[in-house]
Order: structure tokens, then sequence, then C-alpha cells
């Protein structure tokens, strides 16, 4: 993927000229509006620039701000998984950033399964992509505090949730992931069950490490009208649909199995779950109904 990545960089300098070139280089979350920023990604398997776009509000241009990282679904916009914050954005004071996973370099084995599969070192997983640009952005001194909030709807919610527990030591204050199609269940199930990304089975994750991820804020978001069985996106494998008949009943699913799993660990669980009612397969309300739930009242 190193060199695809090389390749795509010199593509766009040649294509765009010196406007990509201050992308590039540029600091994020320096002006205000909307902006985008190519992280180069450095990890154990070599650099990838992935774009991320931007969003600063006026009032975060004098100040330092809290952080949302708004994770896309199937169809890769990262444009809109921001514009589905800038309302919440200037409510509430917070700095957007939504990275582009595109389809050639990232497809579904690395983007919603992050590349966990027969990998034991986490530094090679796609989640830890956005580690190391909290990393970047920690340096720009705009954001505040020491930890980011992570959303991501449909797709975008796999990974969230699947990155929620799996990177113990992600730096996120609160995980959001809304309207999932199907989940990593918090369980290694007995030999026959259904591995990963259906189940932890397959992964390095043990009873220790789920016991610490059950304890960290995972938010669960369900729309109340996500419920359509013949949903065109809905992914209907057998581990899949082994977790319900759709959206609405596999969250519930997943959920009903972490606290389970909580009770025989005997651990608190700081995992929630909202309902969002009259709301189906829409990321811009659910968007809306996760700043509500977050950012409201602080």
């Amino acid at each position: 993927m190193a060199t695809v990545g090389r390749v795509l960089v010199a593509m766009l300098l040649l294509v765009c000229g010196p406007q990509i070139v201050a992308a590039h280089d540029l600091t994020p979350f320096q002006e205000a509006g909307r902006s985008h920023v190519i992280h180069e990604d450095v990890s154990p398997t070599g650099a990838e620039p992935i774009n991320i776009e931007t969003y600063v509000p006026a009032a975060c241009t004098t100040k330092p701000c809290p952080l949302v990282i708004a994770i896309h679904g199937l169809e890769r916009n990262a444009e809109n998984a921001r514009e589905n914050w800038v309302e919440a954005a200037e409510r509430y004071g917070l700095l957007i950033a939504a990275p582009h996973f595109d389809r050639d370099r990232f497809p579904t084995r690395l983007f919603q399964q992050g590349g966990v599969r027969d990998e034991t070192d986490p530094d090679r997983w796609v989640y830890a992509s956005i580690e190391r640009f909290f990393d970047r952005a920690l340096a720009s001194g705009r954001v505040a505090g020491t930890s980011y909030v992570l959303f991501g709807h449909s797709a975008g919610a796999q990974f969230v949730h699947r990155m929620a527990l799996l990177m113990t030591a992600a730096r996120f204050s609160t995980a959001i992931s809304a309207n999932a199609g199907y989940y990593t269940l918090p369980v290694r199930p007995k030999s026959g069950g259904f591995a990963y990304p259906y189940s932890l089975a397959g992964t390095p994750a043990t009873d220790a490490t789920l016991a610490a991820v059950l304890a960290k804020p995972l938010l669960v978001m369900l729309g109340e009208r996500d419920d359509d069985p013949a949903h065109p996106q809905l992914n209907h494998s057998r581990g899949a649909d082994a977790q319900g008949p759709n959206r609405l009943a596999r969250g519930r699913h997943f959920m009903a199995v972490a606290a389970t799993e909580a009770a025989r660990l005997k651990v608190e669980s700081s995992w929630r779950a909202i309902v969002v009612p009259g709301v189906g397969h829409d990321s811009r309300r659910m968007a809306a109904a996760a700043a509500e739930a977050v950012f409201a009242g602080r």
C-alpha cells in the first residue's frame, strides 16, 4: 500500500499544483471554515497519505476546542461526514476531522474490519491511523484536552466499535457507533462459532482487555426506524443474520451480549445505548443526536 500511497501524492501534486502542496504541508485546524489536510500516516507497513476533511468554527481560532473525528459510511464520503457535524461544531465549539478511507486502498477487510485478521500488531491495524492523526492534531496546539470523540455511522459505526473493542489504549473520551450494519460481539465463542469480524475469536483480545474496554465509554446509537430487513446496504451474511433481522435488532443484541460479558467478568460496563425516535438510516440526523447526547449541557 505504501507504493500506491506515494504514487497518489505524486499524482495530486501533478494535477493540483501549488494548492495541494499547501494542503499537504498544512498544520490542521489553523484557519476558520472548511479545509483539509493530507495526513502522511507512517506505520510499520510504510507511509499512506490519508486526506482529512476538517472544519473549524471561528470561535475555535482563538482558543483550543474539543475534537470530533467522524468516520464516513459505505459510500466513503468524508465531506458528508464532516458536513453532518458542522452545525454542532458551531453550536458547541468543536473541531471536526473526517478521514477518507478510499475503496482502492482500504477495502472492507481494511476499513470496516481494520486489517485485524491474522495481524497481531495493533500498530499495523488501520484503526491505529486515527491515533497517529490525533498525535498530529495535538501538535497543532488547537485541540483542547488530551482526548477526542470518535463517531461513525453505518460502515463507519463498524469501524468505530471495532476500534473501541480492540484498541485498548486509544485516547477517545467517547466512541459513538451509530446504526452499524452488524457487530463484532464482545465474546470469544467456542469452536464452531463465528470468528472475527462477528466476534473476538481470531483477535488478540483477552478477558483482561475486554474488561478494560467495557470500562471505556461506548455509546451505541440506534435509529428507531432503522429496522428494515431488506435495506439494500444491510449485510446478510450468516454471521450478520445470526445477530438479528435488521440494524435495530442487531444493536440491541450487541448490547445484551455486552451486558452478559460484563456480568461474567464482574465489571461495571460504561457502555450505553440510545434509541433515537423517528430516525431511520440517516447519518445527518444521527450525528445531530450524537452531538446533543455528548455535548449538550457541557
